[in-house]
């Protein structure tokens, strides 16, 4: 089978619905007859799209579909969008082609896909489509992973979708929004915004309804109209609205493609509130923006320093901000709701899009929506319930605060806000599309990230809204999972030692558990390059046992017997350099805590992690919010010959030259300042 015309359709699909000129967009892949014309058109590409998945899909086999899932696997990459968008734009025409035209009733989706791919009816049927579902639901969970940088992704968890539709449902879903129809919407919200004091987003149902009496109704496509008044859409359509009026940004105009656009988060630090953006995509030092509002970046990092803005208020924060510059839009959508996590990175608290089960939030809620948060809190949080006493002058006017909230059950929270709906939608937990591992203690993570102590395994996470069957090691479990949706842990099922799948609903996640670590056996010869004087030849050899070899870095002055020394680092800087004082310089990578680490009684702070050091002593230099700091690490006075090898040491040295007045750290400045000149 030749994918040539199908990989070409591949890329065009990928540039065309989920490039970075996306960023910060909702995307519907809305494909019909004629947009798939203007993309065969404005890619050059030589087959028709129809065409092009033809000769990769076999009617007959019973499993159709099986060599594009073997070509997704083939070609699959974090980076890359899953190699299945061909066959899923085939599949929302199927559903634009949706209508009563005398043979088929307009309900009929699988005859009009099989006569798109086979020119006839029921040749592709029902059964055969679960894996065209899988492919959504992998589509999704990978565009989710980017966050906003690929587009927001408005592809329906499997939970929302309605029964009936639950495996066509996701192209239903695309078929519905014509890029005009998106256009249109902001007009629509600001609309109601306007005329409507209650919390916003409203809720989706309500959305709807509204929706079918305004008057600019008729400007919108009619399948997008005929989907408003069909009792088998109307949920999809209140899905999709409610998702795209949680990202609205509060103007009634249409943000073009391609220009960057940055959020606009509500930040806590010192008692006071402000603003702080965060543009995804790697952009310039500084923006200027209208009304002398400037954005300026905190070090190398994705944040910047907002300049020029009023700080947060019960206006601002309920009507939402957008500023609009040559080179950057940033926005916040309005909100009468404000959550706030833990920024490791900035060691503050910075607004949240979504509830993070788990983790501690602060919520800020104006008086609109102060019932609807009361009735999430007191069915679904299992602390932080309380609002906080008294007046604080830094809490906006009218509005209420409550501190510490955690929420242990991600299903009791998602259906807490769905029977609330309103604002609270806006903060559901992310949509899980595949099921996952998390916890669990990992022996070896450098030899396989998937091995477990026995009797340690880890917790398995179901999707959202599954119903097929699970199996444990190729058989079902005993006894049975509880509800899907909820997090499981496999440590109390006594798995013996050994390799261990679960598969759900046609995914598969795997992983492995032993009694104790692994022997790892020193190979009879060694691989490395050959020592020649104080250096290394050029070539890798494979040497005798009495041979020089040097394997990794050299480790200088301490022996390999040496003993190493620890030294603790702060989380969450900016950058993390380790300066020895013989010359050398490395950059420290700060490590996760263990997964282990949340099973302790007595958690241990996770404030620092430990650093060895199996050399010679030096300085450990970091930058946090733009400042540079410089601990000691066993310094000494620096001797040695200047040259041009230790340029890098005297760059790392020399930015940081300020973040120390030790006599030492002075040395060394004044060393770094003779091998740069």
């Amino acid at each position: 089978m030749g994918f040539r015309s199908y990989a070409a359709w591949q890329h065009a699909l990928e540039e065309a619905f989920f490039s970075p000129d996306w960023d910060g967009h909702p995307v519907v892949m809305y494909v019909d007859d004629a947009e798939a014309a203007a993309l065969q058109k404005r890619f050059q590409l030589d087959q028709p799209l129809d065409q092009a998945v033809r000769q990769v899909v076999r009617p007959a086999h019973p499993k159709p579909y099986e060599a594009i899932e073997q070509y997704e696997v083939r070609q699959r990459s974090s980076d890359d969008a899953p190699a299945v968008l061909p066959l899923l734009a085939c599949s929302v025409i199927a559903a634009t082609r949706m209508a009563n035209d005398g043979r088929h009733r307009a309900s009929n989706y699988h005859d009009q896909f099989s006569q798109l791919l086979t020119d006839r009816d029921g040749v592709l049927a029902s059964h055969n489509y679960l894996p065209v579902a899988y492919m959504w639901q992998r589509l999704a969970s990978w565009q989710t992973q980017w966050g906003a940088y690929r587009g927001l992704c408005t592809i329906p968890s499997p939970e929302d979708l309605p029964s009936n539709q639950s495996r066509i449902g996701y192209a239903i879903s695309q078929s519905i929004l014509r890029g005009t129809d998106r256009q249109l919407l902001p007009q629509f919200f600001y609309a109601m915004r306007q005329r409507d004091d209650a919390a916003w987003p409203l809720p989706a149902g309500r959305l709807l309804r509204l929706l079918t009496y305004w008057g600019q109704r008729e400007k919108f496509s009619r399948g997008f109209r005929r989907a408003m008044d069909d009792p088998e859409l109307r949920p999809i359509v209140e899905r999709l609205l409610g998702n795209l009026a949680n990202v609205w940004d509060g103007s009634p105009e249409f943000v073009r493609l391609g220009i960057p656009r940055a959020e606009l988060l509500v930040r806590f630090e010192n008692r006071r509130l402000g603003w702080l953006a965060r543009l995804p995509r790697k952009g310039a030092a500084e923006y200027a923006l209208p009304d002398r509002v400037t954005l300026r970046r905190l070090g190398d990092t994705e944040y910047y320093n907002v300049d020029g803005l009023k700080l947060p208020d019960a206006r601002t924060l309920r009507q939402g901000i957008q500023l609009r510059g040559e080179d950057v839009t940033v926005s916040r959508p309005p909100s009468s709701l404000v959550v706030l996590c833990h920024n490791a990175l900035l060691d503050c608290r910075t607004s949240v899009d979504r509830f993070v089960p788990g983790e501690e939030h602060m919520i800020l809620a104006g008086p609109e929506a102060e019932g609807d948060l009361e009735a999430v809190l007191q069915r679904a949080a299992s602390a932080g319930k309380t609002r906080e006493a008294g007046k604080l002058s830094w809490v906006p006017e009218g509005w209420s605060m409550r501190f510490r909230v955690l929420f242990d059950d991600a299903v009791t929270l998602k259906q807490a806000i769905r029977d609330v709906q309103g604002t609270m939608l806006a903060t559901q937990p992310a949509p899980r599309y595949k099921p996952y591992l998390e916890g669990g203690l990992p022996l070896a993570p450098r030899i396989n990230k998937r091995l477990y102590l026995a009797g340690g395994e880890p917790d398995l996470v179901m999707p959202d809204g599954a119903i097929g069957q699970i199996l444990l090691d190729g058989q079902p479990p005993d006894p049975l999972f509880p509800s899907p949706g909820k997090s499981i842990p496999l440590w109390t099922r006594q798995l013996a030692a050994g390799r261990h799948a679960v598969e759900v609903e046609g995914a598969e996640v795997t992983f492995t558990t032993a009694e104790g670590l692994p022997d790892l056996v020193e190979p009879k010869e060694t691989v490395g390059f050959l020592a020649a004087d104080e250096s290394a030849e050029g070539f890798a050899t494979t040497g005798r046992p009495t041979a020089a070899l040097i394997r990794g870095a050299d480790v200088g002055l301490a022996g390999v017997d040496a003993v190493p020394r620890l030294v603790l680092c702060r989380r969450g800087a900016e950058k993390t350099l380790f300066v020895s004082c013989d010359g050398r310089a490395w950059t420290v990578t700060e490590p996760a805590p263990p997964a282990w680490w949340s099973r302790l009684n007595d958690a241990p702070s996770g404030y620092y992690y430990e650093l060895e050091l199996h050399g010679p002593g030096g300085w450990l230099v970091q930058r946090r919010k733009g400042t540079w700091q410089v601990e000691p690490a066993f310094p000494v006075e620096p001797n040695f010959q200047p040259g041009p090898q230790h340029l890098p040491w005297a760059a790392a040295v020399l930015d940081a030259a300020g973040g120390s007045r030790d006599p030492l750290w002075k040395a060394c400045v004044r060393l770094a300042e003779e091998v740069k000149n």
